[in-house]
Parts: structure tokens; sequence; C-alpha cells
């Protein structure tokens, strides 16, 4: 008896097997694929956004001075959002003796970490204002060679394409 039980169990399971089997490959053949003609579409176009700066006051040694950078957003159908900003280099256009211009230049340090959030800049928005607070430093240890020194520093400011 218990035999029986057994091979019960076996025909059991092969038959469920089975017809299981049957029924996926029944459903199977009714799947069908189509393709399409060509769809015509197209990407958004993203003009770059317009970046102009200027800096607060004239620093003596171990001073900083704060940039402000004023953004453009020249497009009228996405928005702009900001991802980076990054210090450039500096370019030092006048010292009182030219010997001296690696020295001074090498005296300028910038920095962006008083850079908050990043703003978005809304369709065809213009001259949005940002503030890098204390983002050029004349160092402490800066000689007489340098005083009356002109000089004018570059950013890189990274944006993307928002809705």
């Amino acid at each position: 008896m218990r035999l029986n039980t057994k091979i019960r169990t076996v025909l059991g399971v092969t038959v469920v097997g089975t017809i299981l089997g049957i029924g996926g490959f029944a459903i199977a053949a009714f799947i069908q694929q189509s393709t399409s003609d060509a769809v015509t579409g197209s990407a958004e176009s993203f003009a770059p956004i317009t970046v102009t700066g200027g800096q607060t006051g004239k620093m003596l040694p171990g001073e900083t001075a704060d940039v402000t950078l004023t953004f453009t957003n020249p497009n009228s159908n996405v928005r702009a959002k900001l991802i980076s900003i990054a210090a450039g280099d500096v370019v030092v256009d006048t010292v009182a003796n030219a010997d001296d211009m690696t020295y001074c230049h090498d005296q300028i340090e910038l920095s962006t970490t008083g850079v908050g959030t990043l703003p978005t800049l809304d369709l065809s928005q213009a001259n949005l204002p940002f503030v890098l607070a204390d983002a050029v430093k004349l160092k402490e240890d800066t000689d007489i060679r340098c005083q009356g020194m002109t000089f004018h520093t570059t950013w890189t400011v990274q944006s993307e394409a928002v809705r």
C-alpha cells in the first residue's frame, strides 16, 4: 500500500508538470511581434549659460576677497541647473617689476569652499548674481614686490538642461 502511494504521488506530479508544459506552449503560440516604421524624434537644444564676474575690494597680505559671478540663461526652452563651479587660473596683468610676475602669481590662492547650494536658472533668466565668499586670497607672507599688482581670475561653471 505504501508503494502505491509513492507511485500515485509521482504520477500526480508528472501529470501536473505535463499540463503546465502544454499550457505554457499554448500561450507561447499566441505571441506576435511587429516592427514599426521609422519614428522621427529630436534632441533638445541647450545653449551654454553666460558668466561674468567681479571681485570686491583690494587686498593686503593675508586678506581675502569675494567674487561675484553673474549668470544668464539664454535658453527660452529649458532651465539651466548649475552643477559645479571650479577655480581656474590666476593671470597677473601688471606688476611693478616684470621679473616678479611668477612670484606674485604664486601669492594668490583661489578657493570654492564658500560655494553653497548652486541655483537653477529659469527660462531666459538674466543677471542672477552668485557670491563666492572668500574666493581669492593674498598669502600672508606676500612681500612688497606684489604691491599695486593687477590680476584677474578665471572660473569654470558647469550646467545642465532641466525642465
